[in-house]
């Protein structure tokens, strides 16, 4: 019987980071190749196709490699053959990368993206693992229609919902909300959840120049004023409690507004949306008031991309406020 066919497409990272003595320290080294080649098991499981997007540390990766990849995902999903694809990717940006695909790409079968919180060269290496994981995951039926997933140390997350949650931890990613929606393990895949809120956006660009701007306690408005000065593309404030900001901030807002810069509210804590509750001038009702669209359950980081996306399909504020309702 043939084994499911399954690309394995590496973008870098740890999970391909070895030791630069020269640089004194890890950087994104090993090909696709050798990843491959270092899970001997795979054979076993699918049948691999294989192809190196790109081999940077994804601290430093940036907006085209990563829409780039969109691109590569069509080129090699329209084959019907493939059962699904695995990305391997450095855990640092991994939930913005697979957030950007799952808005993007539009394919119903399995997109699988792992990394590694342990360098290639390290004897007891995580990536190996993780490879194997996905590459089941990719193959699996019921895998499909789920959008992007994020798998690393066996917990399975849906692209919208997952968070980078520890720097040290092999369980390194968490979900906001929703929870993981399944495991997997050498017994095989086990699904507790299949996401539904995976709005689809057709675009052949991205608007690149999209801010994120934190309100902490006592912060003045020197970044807000800096974004209106650029002629930004858009911002997403990352607010307090319930999506509200101190003074500063409301009257940065209100200005980028004013200047037609589209404004994004979302709450900077763990779990839970914005929500017009206060009355205050700084609520998020007041922002609203003057034009903000609140980021429901999305993070500040994933709302970002979600703007990035959503702008270069439409610039008109009651159709984002559309599209950031149904995400």
């Amino acid at each position: 019987m043939s084994k499911p066919i399954v690309w394995i497409l590496g973008t870098g990272g740890t999970i391909a980071s070895k030791y630069d003595a020269a640089l004194g320290g890890h950087v994104a080294a090993a090909s696709t190749e050798e990843l491959i080649a270092n899970v001997p098991e795979l054979v076993a499981v699918v049948d691999i196709r294989a192809r190196e997007h790109s081999r940077v540390n994804s601290a430093v990766i940036d907006t085209p490699t990563v829409f780039g990849l969109r691109d590569t995902l069509r080129a090699v999903l329209v084959d019907d053959a493939v059962s699904g694809v695995v990305i391997t990717h450095g855990t640092a940006t991994l939930e913005e990368t697979a957030y950007l695909l799952d808005l993007t790409v539009g394919s119903e079968k399995p997109i699988v993206v792992t990394g590694a919180q342990r360098d290639f060269d390290e004897k007891d290496a995580d990536g190996p693992r993780n490879i194997l994981y996905a590459a089941v995951i990719a193959a699996d039926p019921l895998a499909a229609a789920r959008g992007v997933m994020v798998c690393v140390g066996g917990q399975i997350h849906a692209a919208r919902y997952v968070v980078k949650a520890d720097t040290l931890s092999l369980d390194a990613f968490s979900s906001r909300d929703g929870g993981k929606i399944g495991m997997v393990s050498k017994t095989g895949v086990t699904w507790f959840a299949h996401p539904r809120r995976r709005p689809h956006l057709e675009v052949n660009h991205v608007k690149q120049n999209v801010q994120l701007v934190v309100n902490t306690q006592g912060a003045n408005d020197l970044l807000l004023r800096a974004c209106i000065a650029a002629r930004v593309d858009g911002i997403v404030v990352d607010a307090v409690g319930a999506g509200n900001m101190n003074l500063p901030f409301y009257h940065g807002v209100c200005d980028a507004l004013a200047a037609g810069i589209p404004v994004v509210v979302t709450s900077r804590h763990l779990a839970g949306p914005p929500y017009a509750s206060k009355g205050y001038l700084g609520s998020l009702k007041s922002v609203m008031a003057h034009g903000a669209i609140a980021g429901g359950f999305l993070s500040g980081i994933k709302a970002r991309i979600l703007l990035m996306v959503a702008l270069a399909q439409t610039q008109d504020r009651a159709q984002l406020t559309e599209i950031f309702a149904s995400a």
